[in-house]
């Protein structure tokens, strides 16, 4: 099985938008529709696919820039419900990460979640993200020190 991270288009847009986690985790994660429709409007975030071979299996949202100075921000990070369990998490991860380090030299990475995500914060964790202790909208925020 290969994962790869691939651009949204017209194409798989509607794919994308019918992927939902379970229902007990919809409440740490935005809907893709409405992440979709945040990077329309805010040009600094890329949005990506998450594909197993030639299925989509997740979606991710990065921002730099604009809204976000000097500062590399994962937005969203989900995995599908029924594609869970079966490491794509962990491959797609570990391929983002190589990406921004190549795009984005020298530079930390920020994201947030919800403190009672005990599943995201561990799986964050073993990525080198640490809890800052600081929150933003409620959320704790970790940080992964430039590579």
């Amino acid at each position: 099985m290969t994962i790869t991270l691939r651009n949204l288009t017209s194409d798989n847009f509607d794919e994308c938008v019918d992927l939902e986690v379970r229902e007990d985790q919809k409440r740490f994660v935005a809907p893709n529709v409405y992440s979709l429709a945040e990077s329309h409007f805010r040009h600094e975030c890329v949005t990506k696919a998450i594909y197993a071979d030639e299925e989509m299996v997740g979606f991710l949202m990065y921002c730099y820039g604009e809204d976000y100075p000097g500062t590399l921000y994962l937005m969203r990070f989900m995995i599908g419900e029924k594609h869970q369990k079966k490491g794509y998490a962990k491959e797609a991860m570990r391929q983002l990460l190589l990406q921004m380090e190549k795009e984005f030299p020298n530079q930390s990475v920020f994201l947030s979640t919800d403190p009672d995500n005990d599943y995201a914060i561990r799986f964050y964790e073993q990525f080198g993200f640490k809890c800052t202790g600081e929150y933003a909208d409620d959320e704790l925020i970790f940080k992964r020190e430039a590579q």
